[in-house]
């Protein structure tokens, strides 16, 4: 399927050198490839933790996050969403990351995006740890939606309903 001239300005964009073979090399920096940890604690709900203004992204201050986190060099998708719910949530222990899906978004950079489950059902209460706050489950049908960061929406938003 060709690219769309929308597509093809954002991949010049962010394309630094061209390989060999003709393809083109996103540069490191426009490409960030995420885990992100939907957090179970009761039936049809995630939890959600409330950046801080101690955040070090001033955009997501006030919002509300799924736990995630980028993932460092080499490191396994599972591992880097096992590391974001380890360090944004105390009391989630004994729970390993159920894979649920992998999502690609482009905009000013090009986001690929891996989506693991936490069931912490009966395990005791998580709480938010700096620099977030506020860890709190919300009903799947009634998310207050204006107060989750637009990007962590669109996780939400791009499961399908068997994974919700």
């Amino acid at each position: 399927m060709p690219h769309t001239s929308f597509q093809q300005a954002i991949l010049q964009k962010m394309s630094n050198t061209q390989t060999p073979s003709g393809r083109m090399r996103i540069s490191d920096e426009n490409l960030h490839i995420s885990s992100f940890g939907l957090v179970r604690t009761e039936p049809g709900s995630l939890l959600f933790v409330r950046a801080t203004d101690a955040h070090p992204l001033s955009f997501r201050r006030g919002r509300l996050l799924l736990p995630a986190t980028m993932l460092k060099f080499g490191e396994r998708p599972m591992d880097a969403a096992d590391r974001a719910v380890k360090t944004q949530l105390s009391g989630v222990t004994g729970t390993a990351p159920k894979f649920v899906d992998i999502q690609s978004y482009m905009g000013s950079h090009w986001d690929i995006c891996f989506v693991y489950e936490f069931d912490v059902r009966g395990k005791g209460r998580p709480a938010a740890l700096p620099p977030y706050a506020d860890a709190a489950s919300y009903k799947l049908d009634s998310l207050p939606r204006a107060q989750i960061a637009e990007d962590h929406l669109e996780i939400i938003d791009g499961l399908s309903v068997s994974h919700t």
